[in-house]
């Protein structure tokens, strides 16, 4: 939570910091027939099935996202001289996924989808960021940040670039737990035991540089395996 506050306070627009702050601090929905699952931004993962699926990977993704928009920024205004609106930016990648804690339930086995479902994470974010009165180019960017599966399309540089980060830190930490997932089963563990001592893109990065006999042995030492 600390370093989405941090990245929250480079946004120069003082009204505009301050209400990506406040959602940060208080991510609630504020529709009284919403249910609040229960399970907090701090812990919830970014996925069930898919990229980040493990305790705090919405988070991890979330500074990801914003990070590397940022830097996707620094090229585009070095390369093509445009000015991107780096206030939008941050807020938009801040704030992309924060309602995805109320389609996830935590369970002994750990996270699950909300079986009676609150709408999608997109459509309540939406919703919420109007019902909050942000700036509409940030709702567009957030309602649009699922690229040409959104509601509507990015309009804006800032909206691709939010988008294309969402996409390339979601694609790759996807690609890192697939690896997770197989060597899991090659161990006969739980992938969650992974998640608890490293990184899946750690994993990955062995896996890419010396193969998969290596990951094993890897994942052996570090779990104390025989």
């Amino acid at each position: 939570m600390e370093r989405l506050i941090e990245l929250a306070k480079e946004i120069k627009d003082e009204k505009l910091r301050e209400k990506v702050i406040e959602f940060i601090k208080n991510p609630k929905a504020t529709h009284p027939e919403v249910k609040d699952t229960g399970v907090s931004l701090e812990e919830a993962p970014a996925s069930i099935n898919w990229h980040h699926r493990y305790e705090g990977g919405l988070i991890e993704h979330t500074v990801a996202v914003t990070k590397l928009a940022l830097k996707m920024a620094d090229v585009f205004e070095e390369v093509y001289g445009v000015k991107v609106n780096r206030d939008y930016i941050i807020a938009g990648s801040l704030l992309h996924d924060i309602m995805k804690p109320y389609n996830y339930i935590k369970t002994e086995e750990g996270f699950d989808h909300y079986d009676l479902f609150n709408l999608d994470h997109l459509t309540l974010a939406v919703a919420e960021l109007y019902k909050r009165e942000f700036p509409l180019e940030v709702i567009k960017i957030v309602a649009s940040h699922h690229g040409e599966f959104s509601p509507t399309r990015p309009q804006s540089i800032e909206a691709y670039i939010v988008h294309y980060a969402d996409e390339t830190d979601s694609k790759i930490n996807d690609v890192a737990v697939r690896v997770c997932q197989a060597r899991s089963k090659d161990l006969g563990i739980d992938e969650q035991e992974i998640y608890k001592a490293i990184n899946p893109l750690k994993v990955y990065e062995v896996r890419s540089k010396e193969g998969k006999n290596k990951v094993i042995e890897f994942l052996k030492n570090l779990l104390n395996l025989d």
